[in-house]
Formats: structure tokens, C-alpha cells, sequence
């Protein structure tokens, strides 16, 4: 029975066992947005799972993204207070 590698294993401390494409470690690349997400912000809430579900067949009954809706319902709200409707797709 061979030995385990300890939980703090590297590739550097096994020597030539390890095939050297296991050796490269990937370099982070720069954050890239696609030109849809340029200059956008993100926003998200926490809801229960049943609202989750209805929303989301709302979409497909509608054949419409999610996003659709989303952006509809902050217009809306918008409206409601009496605030520019901005926030389109």
C-alpha cells in the first residue's frame, strides 16, 4: 500500500511523478464582461423556493427571460413611486 499525499500537497513536492501539465498552474485572466454586462450592475434577492419556481414558469409561459421580467418589474416599481421608468434591457 503506497503512502497518501498530505493535505498540503504541490505538485513541486512529488518531483517528476506528476506530468508536467498537471505542474502549470492556470494564471487568473482579467476579469472580461461581455458587452452586454459593460456597464451594467448587478442586483439579486433572496426569495423562497416557491416564489423561485412561479417566476420562472412566468417566464416560460410568457416565452420571455427571466431578465425580461426582472427589468419589467423594476420599471413597474418605478412607476409606482412616481420615478423614470430606466431600467431597460
Amino acid at each position: 500500500m503506497s503512502k497518501r499525499s498530505p493535505l498540503t500537497f504541490t505538485p513541486e513536492n512529488t518531483g517528476s511523478r506528476v506530468p508536467a501539465a498537471v505542474q502549470e498552474v492556470a494564471t487568473p485572466s482579467s476579469t472580461v464582461r461581455s458587452k452586454s454586462r459593460q456597464g451594467r450592475q448587478f442586483i439579486a434577492a433572496h426569495v423562497v423556493p416557491e416564489a423561485a419556481k412561479q417566476f420562472k414558469l412566468l417566464a416560460v409561459q410568457q416565452d420571455r427571460t427571466t431578465q425580461a421580467l426582472l427589468v419589467e418589474a423594476i420599471n413597474d416599481l418605478f412607476a409606482k413611486y412616481g420615478l423614470s421608468r430606466i431600467a431597460d434591457e
